[in-house]
């Protein structure tokens, strides 16, 4: 073999060498700008968050005794916010606890009955062909907001209180309540519980599952307008699920700090608010 044959694999295997290095390398920087922006967009939307959680807090504090759904306005507008180019954030809030908690996200004390409950809805939803994720909520307190909950989910609850042959009657009483209402209080469960017979066990069951004053908000934002863009246009959206409770001093007004945004995510310009309370 003459020694340019012998030299021939030779350079091809060092070419093939310095290219798997080359591309080695190339991955390994380019993973690593992944990672670099990866951190700054979860700086950016950590501080993000904290900005809006701050002009929540003080749109609550001037809401003196009233409800937050008594001070929202259309669509669940809660307050705009003027920025220095001339676009608007605007922020609007709606009941984000009228779905079923994720078990895996329950205390000790109420991870059982967030299982059968869970199970009850799939099962619902397979009949219907629905899907179940739009009937969930990752985070939260256990309770479900009444005022808001879908129909379905109000059957599920209803099974595990009083039995599939009773339910259909409590779910249509308490939906004929509600549309009466337009708010439920607690005594307006209670009574229907009554009118049905049903015993003070029973009935103080019903209300662990649901509240008339729920904890946990869907926040929505809008970024709209700006230099050289129409007031109208719609720039970005963002959403996450926040705690906020009903305050019990009264000298820090009807409502507490809000919590840290539980959930946050970079919407869609054309995502449309589900109906219903699906954060």
């Amino acid at each position: 073999m003459s020694r340019r044959g012998y030299a021939m694999p030779l350079v091809f295997l060092l070419s093939l060498v310095v290219a798997m290095v080359l591309g080695l390398a190339i991955e390994r920087n380019t993973a690593q700008a992944h990672n670099v922006k990866r951190q700054l967009e979860g700086y950016r939307s950590h501080h993000i968050a904290r900005g809006f959680q701050e002009a929540i807090s003080a749109w609550l504090s001037q809401q003196n005794s009233r409800t937050i759904a008594q001070s929202l306005g259309e669509g669940g507008h809660a307050i705009d916010l003027s920025m220095p180019d001339g676009s608007v954030i605007a922020v609007y809030l709606r009941d984000g606890q009228g779905t079923i908690l994720d078990p895996q996200a329950a205390s000790t004390n109420n991870a059982e009955q967030a299982g059968s409950l869970r199970n009850r809805m799939q099962a619902l939803c397979a009949e219907r062909k629905l899907d179940y994720k739009d009937f969930q909520r990752p985070l939260g307190p256990f309770a479900i907001s009444i005022n808001v909950a879908d129909p379905l989910v109000l059957q599920a609850v209803a099974e595990e209180v009083v039995g599939p042959t009773r339910a259909p009657e409590l779910v249509n009483k308490l939906l004929e309540r509600r549309s009466e209402a337009g708010q439920l209080e607690r005594q307006d469960v209670l009574g229907v519980g009554t009118e049905m017979g049903l015993d003070t066990d029973t009935r103080n069951t019903l209300m662990d599952y649901f509240t008339v004053t729920p904890e946990m908000w869907y926040v929505t934002i809008e970024l709209r307008g700006g230099a050289g863009v129409s007031s109208r246009a719609l720039r970005a959206r963002y959403g996450g699920l926040v705690p906020i409770r009903s305050s019990t001093n009264r000298t820090t007004g009807a409502w507490e700090q809000p919590g840290v945004f539980l959930t946050w995510e970079e919407l869609g310009v054309e995502y449309d608010v589900p109906e219903g309370s699906k954060p």
